[in-house]
């Protein structure tokens, strides 16, 4: 999966998850969850949670959120939630071809 195809499923999960979110505005790597989106924490999680459904795989969310307030980001920006995403939705590599899985 590309990173273009990840962020479009992103901006699409994101708009879901906020109803009210003014569609006309562009999202892009730099927009803010929680300072230009309008998340608060419960849409975090809700947001956690449908992306693992949406891509099928149990994801390490939890964990990236700690890190971030550990970090003191004051938000969290689309381009490193896809970088989160790209990292995590990599198949793993452990050193069987596919064929021998």
């Amino acid at each position: 999966m590309t990173r273009e195809q990840i962020r479009n499923d992103l901006i699409s999960l994101l708009k879901e998850a906020r109803e009210d979110w003014d569609d006309s505005a562009a999202i892009t790597d730099e927009t803010g969850l929680f300072l230009d989106l309008g998340f608060e924490s419960i849409d975090a999680v809700g947001l956690g949670s449908a992306l693992e459904q949406h891509f099928g795989k149990v994801l390490p969310f939890p964990e990236f959120m700690s890190r971030a307030k550990e970090e003191d980001l004051s938000d969290i920006t689309v381009g490193r939630l896809l970088d989160f995403l790209e990292v995590n939705l990599a198949p793993a590599t452990g050193g069987k071809l596919a064929h021998e899985a």
